[in-house]
């Protein structure tokens, strides 16, 4: 028996010996038992190895009295390694002879001892490993003529980083047959072996580009010529050609840019070429020059390697232009210039936080440990930075530490307060930048919500409560409920597992007030506890109303307001009862009775002391009343006037010419104050441009078709017998400057150019002045011609004027709202200031 437990229905069977005949059977078997044998054919025990392939048809060439054979290896080995050819040879039909007495293991051989002038046939026979030999290769062609010369010694006309093209020049003899293709191989510098150049199609021509090849390595060539003679002798070894991009100098950079300026430096920024001439980029040259003079000279001695550069030491409120070329092995390349000259001034920029994506937004910290927050940031100039945290102040235990680029707030020891979201605010002159962070400290619970109850009835009441505003950073489990008497000190648990944040009490003593407390409780342990500031007591009256407050009073009136009470002893609130007393008296009078909040009570004598007391009601009866906190006399407060100017952003108010701007001012005081608005000095009044209105608690100041002269401080005066105060508002009324102011002055003239001077005008339009507009115009035409749309400064030079020619210029000013009204010169002639001299000698 072979194997009596194969699963498939395939088996390989080993150990058998080599030349013996073997005949196997099979039988399946289930539970029920084994089925009858299925015998196999006999066989005999032997390797399958195959005859190998054929080998390549042999070429010939180097033909003499001796010819050199090359061949290809078979196709297929027939299993087993190829070890050993065998060369045979005939002359026209006859029989075919062996050439080799030895075997041969490469896939060449040179047969000697043939006759010249002969003709000859070979064929090549391959042996493998186990002896098996192929069929003969096919024959190779009768040799009638010799094979070509050597070709010239190939040379590159064109190298790449991957790529070499080759030329080379014929053989000076084809050996008398034409030359059917070239045979072109390489080999890498300290190689010895020479590879085959791989083509689609065989090389006819003088000229091939060998590719596929590494970048950086060196090769050198040789090639053959082939004919049906066969393969002629190699050219000579070309040198060796190194495979590399061919060298220039690079591209111009591209998006130069500014990127920061000062009154004495501009910061520019570029990126690299797109194109770096084969070569590596060595650095780059920055060149500058003012852009009223066109004349370029270099900024930077040595090369600047990075991609960014400073310039400094220039004059302030200049213009100036800027280029930047890269520099590589072959030299400079070409420049790329900023769009636009730009002017040596302190540039402005909004504060911008400088953190990447792996700053985390949440610190989770230990009890007692460690947190810090460290913010770089960047702003022209230095933004001002302020930490804040939200719903409360932060710690005395945190440190502050800010720099012109960073702020770190460090808190040291944190406890559950130090939890919370910490804001960092940077503000500077161009704007406004916040960043918020949370941090949780692993610690237990703070106190929960105030405690409230309802549904209160004679020895039970609800307790409810809000969970804590900080949970220690873990969620909380449950909570604790624990009561006393208020004439005792000792607390009695009432709930040791409470899960909701409600809680019916039961069993409470009749009439005896009591507290209670309510503590949470996470993974870290119990935390604070929230007591009771009063007492409750257990009852179906309801308890008193909470906070009774004298909100007003006049000559013969009080206006109170109170809170609900605590609980309405488990029925519904119908209604309040207000009492009072005079001082001085101890009888309390009915009042009033509502059922709202709040209650004004009437008759009341003026100049008289009067004590208050309210009562809730439900349906089992009134409850114990509450005392307002002092008593009040009975008057008409005088309370001095003001005004909330909140609602306007610093005072000031902006708008164009001929719009409508209105001052909106919330007022109080007791009595109502008298209002008066004044511009300046000047007491305004109601007119068909001019609205004023005034309420007990606003007044109004509207101002339609808004002109220059509107511009400057409005005040606004409250005046009662309580006092005067008074109020300013800053309106500014903006618009088109007004004309730049003359005369215009005309020197320097020239046959082909003057020189313009004027004053700035007295009116900026409540802005600055952006630029001037200078127009020219010819005494015989009435069209005016632009000279110069963007004049900074009040003198300008007028070039290409025509000799002889009268001209005659306008200058108007232009801000950001519009252009001014123009002014005109003189009418001037173009011709040199020196009449002609006729000299006689």
């Amino acid at each position: 028996m072979v194997c009596s437990s194969v699963v498939r229905t395939t088996f390989k069977i080993p150990n058998l010996i080599k030349g013996t005949e073997y005949q196997f059977r099979v039988r399946a078997e289930n539970k029920y038992g084994v089925s009858e044998a299925l015998p196999s054919e006999a066989v005999v025990a032997q390797h399958q190895y195959k005859p190998p392939g054929p080998p390549g048809r042999p070429v010939v060439y180097n033909v003499t009295k001796s010819v050199t054979l090359k061949w290809d290896i078979p196709k297929h080995d027939g299993g087993s390694r190829i070890v050993a050819y065998t060369v045979e040879r005939r002359q026209g039909r006859g029989r075919w002879l062996r050439c080799n007495f030895v075997d041969i293991s490469e896939c060449q051989f040179t047969v000697t001892g043939l006759a010249a002038g002969d003709r000859y046939e070979f064929r090549v026979i391959a042996r493998n490993a186990v002896g098996t030999v192929s069929p003969p290769s096919q024959s190779s062609a009768e040799m009638q003529f010799t094979v070509p010369d050597a070709p010239g010694t190939p040379d590159a006309t064109h190298i790449t980083g991957n790529s070499i093209t080759l030329s080379w020049t014929r053989p000076r003899s084809d050996g008398g047959n034409e030359i059917k293709q070239y045979i072109l191989e390489r080999r890498e510098k300290k190689s010895m072996r020479w590879v085959r150049v791989s083509s689609k199609r065989p090389i006819a021509e003088l000229r091939y580009r060998v590719t596929n090849l590494t970048e950086g390595n060196e090769y050198e060539f040789h090639v053959m010529a082939e004919n049906n003679a066969g393969i002629g002798p190699p050219s000579s070894t070309s040198r060796l050609f190194k495979c590399k991009e061919p060298t220039s100098p690079p591209s111009a950079p591209t998006v130069v840019k500014v990127t920061d300026s000062s009154k004495t430096s501009v910061s520019l920024e570029w990126t690299k070429p797109v194109f770096d001439g084969g070569m590596e980029i060595i650095g780059y040259i920055i060149e500058m020059c003012k852009a009223s003079l066109e004349e370029w000279h270099r900024v930077n001695t040595s090369t600047c390697i990075n991609t960014y550069y400073t310039v400094t030491d220039l004059e302030a409120g200049e213009e100036y232009k800027f280029r930047v070329c890269a520099v590589n092995g072959a030299g400079k390349g070409e420049t790329s210039e900023i769009p636009n000259a730009v002017q040596t001034v302190d540039r402005l920029t909004s504060p911008e936080i400088d953190i990447d994506a792996s700053f985390k937004q949440t610190h989770i910290v230990k009890n007692g440990g460690t947190v810090t927050l460290h913010i770089p940031f960047k702003g022209k100039p230095p933004p001002l930075a302020t930490w804040t945290k939200a719903d409360g102040e932060i710690g005395v235990m945190a440190d502050i530490n800010t720099t012109e680029t960073s702020s770190t707030l460090t808190i040291e020891s944190c406890t559950r307060y130090d939890a919370g979201k910490y804001t960092l605010s940077l503000e500077n002159n161009s704007g406004r930048k916040s960043i918020t962070f949370t941090v949780k400290v692993l610690d237990t619970p703070g106190p929960p919500g105030p405690l409230t109850f309802k549904d209160v009835t004679r020895g039970a009441l609800t307790l409810m409560w809000d969970a804590p505003l900080n949970d220690g950073g873990a969620r909380i489990q449950h909570y604790v409920i624990e009561k006393r008497e208020a004439s005792r000190l000792s607390w009695q648990e009432v709930s040791i597992k409470c899960s909701r944040q409600i809680l019916r009490v039961t069993n409470l003593a009749i009439g005896v007030p009591y507290l209670f407390r309510v503590m949470a409780e996470n993974q870290f342990g119990l935390g604070e506890a929230y007591e009771m500031s009063e007492a409750i007591i257990a009852t179906e009256e309801p308890a008193p109303p909470k906070r009774l407050d004298i909100i007003d009073t006049s000559n013969s009136t009080a206006t109170l307001a109170w809170l609900k009470p605590e609980h309405d002893g488990g029925s519904r609130i119908t209604g309040y009862i207000v009492e009072t007393k005079a001082k001085g008296s101890d009888h309390w009078v009915f009042g009033g009775q509502t059922k709202s909040l709040h209650m004004v009570i009437e008759g009341l004598v003026e100049n008289t002391e009067y004590d208050f007391r309210v009562k809730a009601k439900n349906d089992a009866g009134l409850s114990d009343p509450r005392d307002a906190f002092a008593s009040v006399i009975i008057k008409e407060p005088r309370i001095e006037p003001t005004a909330d100017l909140s609602g306007i952003t610093n005072q000031l108010i902006t708008c164009k010419t001929g719009s409508t701007f209105t001052i909106d001012v919330p007022i109080s005081g007791r009595p109502a104050p008298k209002v008066t608005w004044k511009l300046e000095e000047m007491k305004l009044k109601e007119t068909d441009r001019i609205l004023i209105k005034t309420t007990k608690e606003r007044t109004y100041l509207t101002v339609k078709d808004s002109m220059r002269g509107d511009s400057g401080k409005y005040y606004l005066i409250l005046e009662n017998i309580a006092g005067t105060k008074t109020f300013t508002v800053t309106v500014n009324v903006v618009g088109r400057p007004g004309p730049p102011v003359g005369p215009v002055e005309v020197s320097s003239i020239s046959s082909e150019s003057c020189v313009l001077t004027w004053t700035e005008p007295e009116d900026d339009g409540g802005t600055d002045v952006t630029n001037y507009i200078v127009e020219k115009r010819e005494s015989a035409s009435t069209t005016w011609q632009l000279v110069n749309s963007s004049v900074k400064r009040t003198t300008i030079k007028v070039t290409h004027l025509t000799k002889y020619m009268e001209y005659t210029f306008r200058v108007c000013a232009e801000n950001r709202f519009g252009v001014s009204k123009s002014i005109e010169s003189q009418a001037i002639v173009a011709e040199h200031p020196f009449g002609e001299f006729l000299f006689l000698f």
